[in-house]
């Protein structure tokens, strides 16, 4: 029997005994829920009821934590994995299961169910999220391919913005910290019973911990609710985006220990210009169901320059991506033999096109034009989904999704050095899963579940440049990735306010994509398998003090040539966080502190695990907050003990020299909020 297999059964077994002690004398008639979410069904729906580790980021979350940007809230999150490149949250990559370097492209994030994930890789922007406009953060781990599509292997991140509020609220934010940081926010919204409102800005600037690592971005944006009837509402939201920034590259071992914030790029830079529109409707149909649609519209410009100040290969691009999709669904909630059913059925589609101009090149001026190209990648997605009860307290999900995916390619080298790309490849893939929830006690639950799930080349890993014939054209060996997925977990509560989580996962995927830094191509790997086992456990004492954290532990590795029985680079086996809130022990005032723990792993293109890990790292942030009638002030301070460590580092092109990207050391963050 495979280890896996064994530790499956383990798991299972260990749920059912927990399940079975602590449930051996309790009713189990009353099933109640305080969370519920829309991530795990497409719909709302009691957190218990979804059969996967879900947990929820609440706005007081928020607001408690010495978080930047959003993706500093994930780091004391159990089985997501942070690297943040440039300290600022821009470039940062999100990992959801241990996938290393790709993990970004096998995490899907959405923005009130629109997703924001590119076609390309250039990953999620996450400074286009401000924190001060977020409702709650849904996180669910594991594929959830079905609903959601393409991207959703490791797990799916939904961003849950304010809703605009009937009553009218306005507000002023100003916040200062390390390294030249400010951030000026305002905000107003109102309305009446059935229309309302909101109205955000916010200007951020920081000169960044490194030499060459300033940032500046400007945000504007907006949300409509119109209530038409009882039965029909409308819904529309927009943001606008822009900013630049510094690329100060990495540094080698010998430069990183000679000095942490130096740059060896003075001049490499970015900036960036992004805007969405979003409308939607729902329509309350009564006992025939319901139907909501969403119609979205985004534009991203990004120009980038790299000048070499050997003057040897300067290099810079223009890209502008336009992205429309239409994701209409349908909800029917009733009985079956007396016995309650959920069911949806939605239709996914998207059309986005890519245009690409580059500049430079091999001894040629950076401002000579150089390539042209234009990428368009069409997807349409079918799913549905059942949830039926079994029992009053057995549900039994499943669903099924097919999707097509058509890239069409053109490109063209203006040096004359390669022949022109024009290509069509069309890909279809089909997703699945079951799940079993058992609800027991008053707010606990078990689960386990199997599901397939895909993930279809992006853009730039579909084209390929042969060196020895000097000809662009659609990388056609490459193949969608598959994953088969299995999970058994528990979310106890002891008392209504200690609760503990545990989860084991295992997935075996075939044809991972990935980049082999050998060959300078992106490609698939045979076969590679990722588990894990997470557990956490969060308690409310004595009524002004919450205590919580949380433990994972997972292997990723490839279990064929070329690389057999190595490790997937950027995986760290353990990542921990322990962490407490103090709250109206004095009236106004709220003390949290925080320990993150990242054990170490192989660098980003080591898959030979040739050389020495990446260090684990620890950190220690803690703030102190105090609220007075409309006024809210604090202060925060994160890597108390000021540690150095990295948490990004990667092969240099040749694979003989390790490269990093140094994260902050001790800095501070102070704010004063007025709301009205």
């Amino acid at each position: 029997m495979k280890k896996w297999r064994k530790n499956l059964m383990l798991g299972v077994v260990s749920s059912i005994f927990i399940v079975t002690a602590v449930n051996a004398e309790e009713d189990q008639e009353d099933v109640t829920l305080e969370t519920v979410v829309v991530t795990g069904t497409r719909t709302a729906q009691q957190i218990e009821r979804i059969p996967a580790n879900v947990t929820v980021i609440d706005q007081k979350d928020i607001e408690n934590s010495n978080a930047k940007n959003v993706v500093d809230l994930f780091r004391s999150e159990v089985g997501v994995n942070v690297r943040d490149l440039l300290g600022n949250g821009k470039t940062a990559q999100v990992d959801l299961r241990g996938f290393g370097e790709t993990g970004p492209y096998n995490s899907l994030v959405l923005v009130d169910g629109r997703r924001v994930n590119d076609i390309d890789l250039s990953g999620v922007d996450w400074t286009q999220i401000p924190l001060e406009q977020i409702e709650r953060i849904e996180i669910v781990r594991g594929t959830g391919t079905v609903l959601y599509g393409d991207n959703a292997v490791g797990g799916v991140i939904n961003i849950i913005t304010k809703m605009p509020s009937k009553e009218l609220q306005y507000g002023a934010e100003a916040i200062a910290g390390s390294y030249g940081r400010n951030k000026e926010l305002v905000s107003i919204s109102g309305g009446t019973d059935f229309i309302a409102a909101s109205l955000s800005a916010s200007y951020e600037s920081s000169n960044g911990y490194r030499d060459n690592s300033d940032y500046r971005t400007k945000d504007i944006g907006g949300k409509i609710v119109f209530d038409a009837t009882e039965n029909l509402s409308f819904n529309l939201s927009g943001s606008y985006h822009e900013d630049d920034y510094a690329l100060p590259g990495a540094l080698t071992e010998g430069e990183y220990n000679a000095d942490r914030e130096a740059n060896m790029n003075p001049l490499d830079g970015a900036t960036s210009e992004d805007y969405f529109l979003k409308t939607g409707v729902d329509l309350d149909l009564g006992e025939y169901g319901s139907v909501v649609a969403d119609f979205s519209y985004r534009n991203r410009e990004n120009d980038s320059w790299f000048p070499d100040l050997t003057g040897v290969f300067p290099q810079a691009s223009e890209l502008d991506v336009e992205t429309w999709s239409i994701t209409p669904r349908y909800i029917l909630n009733n009985k079956i033999f007396n016995h309650s059913n959920t069911f949806i059925a939605g239709v996914d589609l998207c059309w986005a096109e890519q245009e690409i101009s580059s500049f430079g090149g091999f001894l040629i001026p950076l401002t000579t034009l150089t390539g042209t190209g234009d990428i368009e990648r069409d997807s349409t997605g079918f799913y549905f989904n059942n949830e039926f009860s079994l029992l009053e307290n057995l549900i039994l999900s499943v669903g099924v999704r097919h999707e097509r995916v058509k890239y069409d390619l053109r490109k063209r080298d203006l040096t004359g050095m390669l022949a022109p790309l024009d290509e069509t490849i069309i890909e279809r893939e089909n997703a699945y899963s079951a799940g079993l929830t058992f609800l027991y006690g008053e707010k606990s639950s078990a689960f386990v579940r199997v599901n397939r799930s895909f993930r279809f080349p992006l853009t730039d890993e579909v084209i390929y440049i042969d060196w020895a014939t000097f000809v662009i054209s659609a990388n056609t060996d490459i193949k969608p990735q598959i994953g088969k997925h299995y999970e058994v977990g528990v979310n106890h509560y002891f008392t209504p306010d200690v609760s503990g989580r545990f989860t084991f996962f295992h997935v075996d995927v075939e044809n991972e994509l990935f980049y082999n830094p050998s060959t300078f191509e992106n490609t698939n790997h045979p076969e590679t398998s990722h588990q894990g086992i997470e557990l956490g456990v969060n308690a409310g004492l004595f009524k002004i003090l919450t205590i919580y954290g949380n433990y994972t532990y997972e292997t990723a590795e490839f279990e064929k040539n070329p690389y057999k029985n190595n490790e997937i680079p950027a995986v760290p086996k353990h990542k921990g966080n322990l962490g407490f809130r103090i709250h109206d022990a004095v009236p106004g005032f709220i003390f949290s502190a925080d320990y993150s723990y990242v054990g170490s792993s192989y660098l980003i293109s080591d898959q030979e695990n040739n050389f020495r890990k990446l260090d684990h790292h620890y950190t220690i942030d803690a703030r102190v907050s105090y609220e007075w009638k409309m006024l809210n002030a604090f202060v925060g301070v994160n890597n108390i003990t000021n540690q150095e460590y990295s948490e990004y580092a990667v092969m240099d092109t040749f694979l003989t020299t390790r490269n990093f990207y140094p994260s902050p050391e001790r800095n501070w963050m102070a704010g004063l909020k007025v709301a009205f």
